[in-house]
């Protein structure tokens, strides 16, 4: 394994996904490609979203270097969440994705999907779903 996308948000089940990558798959070589998506309608948004998401860009960074991991950032707008996703897996070339599961509700799931359900329909790599406990 040369690459893995970890799609990163404020989530708690997107720090446990990367926490368990860390802790039990890396391994020295492997670079990490954190993966974000900016979900706004408006240009006003996405800039104060932009500025916000530095914060949160900083705290993985950080982790990152401190644990001596080699990584890339990159940042989408436009389109879904899952699409971005998957285009960044295809055009980086990643070995594997490894994301963490919102947990919807069947109601909202069924009416909405879900970002990782798309993800492992459409992506053509190993996706590894680290679900809340």
């Amino acid at each position: 394994m040369k690459k893995v996308l970890i799609p990163i948000d404020w989530s708690d089940n997107a720090e446990r996904a990367f926490d368990w990558y860390v802790y039990h798959l890396h391994r020295k070589g492997i670079t990490v490609i954190l993966s974000h998506f900016i979900e706004a309608s408006k240009e006003k948004e996405l800039r104060e979203k932009q500025e916000k998401l530095q914060e949160l860009q900083e705290v993985y960074e950080n982790r990152l270097l401190q644990l001596k991991i080699e990584y890339l950032w990159l940042t989408g707008h436009g389109g879904s969440p899952g699409e971005f996703i998957v285009k960044t897996a295809h055009a980086e070339q990643v070995d594997m994705i490894i994301m963490g599961a919102r947990g919807l509700c069947k109601i909202k799931k069924t009416i909405l999907g879900s970002v990782s359900d798309y993800v492992i329909q459409k992506a053509k790599q190993p996706v590894l779903i680290c679900k809340k406990s």
